[in-house]
């Protein structure tokens, strides 16, 4: 039987990340009590999720340990809390992949701001790109555009 978890740590990491603060715990544990799916969120709002798909990354991993079902006796949720913030912390895709090759992008011009790099990756762009003298020589209003277009606009860029 799956079971759901959730459990408040009031210590901080104890690594180069401790400046995170303390953290939340959320464990799905499959009939060994081995963790399946682990969601850790912490105070200053960072979130990490495991799961077989992704057992590891910079910052951590899916717990490798059975977790001692009596001392988390009292923290037991039910599934739907667990999946609530499983969903909070899966991103979309496209919203992933903005910020993948966002990152890249930053990681292969570190000496460029980031709002430099928005602009040139095209995510903010100008409405008229050719003629300053003109009045719409402005920058367009993104606020409507879909992740889609984003997507296309900073591939285009990086070729």
């Amino acid at each position: 039987m799956t079971r759901y978890f959730k459990r408040k740590w009031d210590e901080s990491r104890g690594d180069e990340f401790d400046s995170w603060g303390a953290s939340t715990w959320y464990f799905e544990v499959g009939e060994d009590a081995y963790p399946l799916k682990q969601i850790e969120l912490y105070e200053n709002g960072n979130r990490l999720k495991y799961h077989s798909d992704k057992a590891f990354d910079d910052y951590g991993g899916l717990g490798d340990q059975a977790l001692d079902l009596e001392e988390f006796k009292r923290f037991e949720i039910e599934k739907e809390e667990f999946y609530s913030e499983w969903g909070k912390s899966n991103p979309k895709l496209e919203h992933q992949e903005i910020l993948d090759l966002i990152s890249g992008y930053l990681a292969n011009n570190y000496s460029q701001r980031f709002g430099q790099a928005l602009f040139n990756l095209g995510i903010n762009e100008f409405v008229n790109k050719t003629d300053p003298a003109k009045a719409n020589y402005q920058i367009r209003d993104i606020h409507g555009d879909s992740d889609a277009k984003i997507l296309e606009r900073i591939k285009k860029q990086l070729k």
